[in-house]
């Protein structure tokens, strides 16, 4: 009786409306000093945990994943997960890890406590998650606030992005 039905063009709105907030407010200092130009979908190692497999890492990185298993201190990255890598579920943030989290030859990085294979992807392929992040698989997208740091909004991402230099 109290409760209302909300039109469906509303909700979308809405669901639309709230896709720029996904990551967060710009932060300066990420977003300024750090170029990402690197992007890697990350496929989970060992037995996943229900549908943990259709939740698949996108990890943005400034240098090539081999180039940073060669330097030195934590390197700064964004993960956003993405949802069958056809659009954005969560952004996650910023995030750093340790040249030695990498191992370049088997493809391999350790990040939070789970081990992944990872693949380089293309520009336009990143380019089309983040122009498109409710991607065109039809699921039901609860708002996740994000908890860790903020990192670049995906504006800046895309600039970044559309702008190899």
């Amino acid at each position: 009786m109290f409760l209302k039905r909300i039109p469906i063009l509303s909700l979308e709105f809405l669901l639309l409306s709230a896709i720029p907030c996904i990551s967060g407010p710009p932060s300066p200092r990420a977003s300024e000093s750090t170029a990402y130009r690197h992007a890697y979908n990350l496929f989970l190692v060992g037995q996943p945990t229900g549908c943990e497999d259709c939740y698949v890492p996108l990890l943005i990185t400034a240098e090539p994943l081999e180039q940073v298993a060669k330097a030195k201190g934590q390197q700064p990255a964004i993960l956003i997960i993405t949802y069958e890598r056809d659009s954005i579920w969560h952004d996650d943030g910023t995030l750093s890890f340790a040249p030695g989290d990498v191992e370049a030859a088997p493809r391999i990085i350790h990040l939070r406590g789970r081990k992944y294979r990872y693949q380089e992807i293309t520009s336009s392929e990143v380019l089309k998650l983040l122009e498109n992040p409710m991607g065109t698989i039809p699921i039901s997208r609860p708002f996740v606030a994000n908890t860790g740091p903020t990192g670049p909004t995906l504006e800046d991402l895309i600039l970044a992005f559309r702008d190899p230099k």
